[in-house]
């Protein structure tokens, strides 16, 4: 006969090997009886052997259904990311222990890391009706309903939380999603409180940043914007002021994206008037772009440490003092030759699209392009598609646009191609910035929560005068915007 004793004291000393055999040899005589299932399970969980430990706690189940069981059920279809399962299983457990808050919050928790939205704000719920006082809970419940873009119950979930305890997590919460509504004075206000409680707050400073730079507030923004990744800045010697050094190399970095390099690289040739040399370092797609436009700064593509002070590119327009309000080379300031491409030799109106940029970073900036198919059957119209990695490989469905986007190489490329267009309709992107810079008549769509960039303008943008916004007039919502490109085509 087995010796369940001598089993457990194995397994607790880590021989697992050998308290795994006596549990099979008990589990022979004995088959499915629940403790030993469940034990051998462990085991096989532990070992990360998935399906093995699946099927003995399910033997155990089958035995004696109870919490344990079901949650380490549940654990082994996590393990195996099997993340249904794994909740019904959790959901399961929670009936045998309805009251025990922390088992339940374990699962909430779970479920958020599983990406199981309805799961996790189900568990939170469960914890909360246990302990009503949960402000933590609460600011978690916020989270998931953003998640859903069910931005009315996020806004109700902090605050309650806030009502219930004065908390960072949820002020700072509420004030990004104000923002998100365009309040942004609702905004400021929460931010400034989470900043209260939590003064070094490099995410709520630069949040509070761009909501006083929505407004087109330049020194207020720029004043918490500039506190932004001081990883990167460390990085970098003698930040610049704004004063003039004519004996003295500046060197001018980035660190975001391509579309703000590009938006903001127009202020290069007027802080070389205030230096001897100027350097510029970019990035390699950006390269050949930016060397042919600006000849007389020295563009790099490593720092060799040979300056005298530096500054950000975005930082570039508060140091000379231009505000919103003095946005220079509105008209463009990029110029490339026009792409010798034989798939523009073409009488029809010539139209690119851009769809989708970063997929995991800015999905709300993202249009799927059947979206866009309405626009596709208007009247000699021939249709280029500019994206570089149509990683959904949406194009496929639409033979009738030309995949111009597979074969750029870099920006310069990107360029030479817009130049050929008469009209660009693109997402909030780099492309858009380029087609801008470069004064190609364009269509830009926003999302209803945009960057602060575009501030709250809903046609013009006194960054480029080539560029026409269609903003969504509700979140997520993209089928308004694509009406009105439709009616401005048809004219």
């Amino acid at each position: 006969m087995a010796d369940i004793q001598q089993a457990l004291n194995l397994q607790a000393q880590g021989k697992l090997d050998e308290a795994q055999k006596i549990y099979l040899d008990f589990l022979k005589e004995n088959p499915k009886q629940p403790d030993v299932s469940n034990l051998l399970g462990l085991i096989y969980l532990h070992k990360q052997e998935y399906k093995e430990a699946q099927k003995y706690f399910e033997y155990a189940i089958d035995g004696f259904p109870c919490a344990e069981y079901y949650q380490n059920l549940g654990l082994a279809f996590y393990k195996q990311k099997i993340f249904e399962q794994a909740m019904s299983c959790f959901d399961k457990a929670v009936e045998y222990e309805a009251n025990n808050v922390d088992f339940i919050r374990n699962f909430a928790k779970m479920a958020k890391t599983a990406g199981q939205v309805d799961y996790a704000i189900k568990f939170y719920q469960k914890s909360l009706d246990i302990e009503q006082e949960d402000s933590i809970g609460l600011n978690n419940i916020g989270l998931l309903y953003e998640q859903k873009h069910d931005y009315k119950s996020a806004k109700e979930a902090y605050i309650k939380s806030l009502k219930i305890k004065k908390n960072y997590e949820a002020l700072h919460n509420l004030g990004v999603l104000y923002r998100m509504e365009r309040n942004f004075q609702e905004s400021v206000k929460c931010l400034k409180d989470a900043l209260k409680l939590k003064p070094s707050s490099e995410k709520t400073l630069l949040a509070l940043g761009m909501s006083y730079l929505s407004q087109k507030d330049f020194k207020n923004g720029y004043k918490y914007y500039m506190t932004k990744k001081p990883e990167i800045k460390a990085l970098y010697k003698n930040h610049w002021d704004g004063t003039e050094h004519k004996d003295k190399t500046l060197l001018v970095y980035y660190d975001s994206g391509f579309g703000d390099q590009i938006m903001f690289c127009r202020y290069l040739n007027f802080v070389k008037n205030k230096f001897k040399n100027v350097k510029f370092l970019t990035h390699l797609s950006l390269f050949n772009l930016f060397k042919t436009n600006f000849p007389d700064i020295e563009v790099v593509l490593n720092n060799d440490g040979n300056y005298d002070c530096s500054d950000n590119i975005m930082y570039l327009n508060y140091h000379l003092g231009m505000d919103f309000d003095n946005i220079p080379c509105a008209e463009g300031y990029l110029r490339v030759k026009k792409s010798s491409d034989a798939r523009f030799n073409t009488t029809r109106k010539k139209i690119g699209l851009f769809w989708q940029g970063n997929y995991d970073g800015y999905k709300n900036r993202a249009i799927a392009l059947k979206e866009l198919a309405p626009l596709f059957d208007i009247e000699n119209t021939q249709f280029y598609g500019f994206v570089k990695e149509d990683k959904l490989n949406q194009i496929q469905a639409f033979p009738q646009i030309v995949d111009i986007g597979k074969d750029i190489t870099d920006f310069a490329d990107t360029a030479s191609k817009l130049m050929n267009l008469d009209l660009f309709i693109t997402i909030d992107t780099a492309a858009a910035n380029l087609a801008g810079a470069l004064g190609v008549k364009t269509f830009l769509i926003l999302p209803y929560a945009s960057e602060w960039r575009w501030f709250s303008d809903t046609q013009k943008t006194p960054w480029y005068d080539s560029v026409t916004i269609f903003k969504q007039k509700q979140h997520w919502d993209w089928s308004i915007p694509v009406q009105e490109i439709q009616k401005q085509l048809l004219i």
